[in-house]
């Protein structure tokens, strides 16, 4: 009986793994569409949190991702996903520069 318990329990936890590593995949691919959009440099994407929940999208993430749009500052946005549906993004109000060259 604690072998079919430990076997359930390991598939249980293997399923979750890569599911986690799914959204992420998935949440980086978003991220970085997102930002070759609006024309930013993406400098990194991390995991903030994530919770289960019940249903058909159990796992909701969150995701916080540095980006710049003028190679000097930088500045921190987020996405929010429920399961691999539903992206939010909430960016700050970022510097906007059409022509680097006005800046030097």
């Amino acid at each position: 009986m604690t072998d079919l318990l430990f076997i359930l329990f390991s598939v249980l936890g293997g399923t979750l793994i890569w599911k986690l590593r799914q959204q992420s995949e998935y949440a980086k691919e978003l991220i970085t569409n997102h930002c070759f959009k609006l024309d930013l440099q993406l400098l990194w994407v991390a995991r903030s949190k994530f919770n289960l929940k019940l249903g058909e999208n159990f796992l909701q993430a969150s995701f916080i991702f540095e980006f710049s749009s003028d190679n000097d500052n930088s500045y921190q946005g987020r996405l929010f996903l429920s399961g691999l549906r539903k992206p939010r993004f909430e960016l700050p109000v970022y510097r906007s520069v059409e022509d680097f060259d006005t800046f030097h």
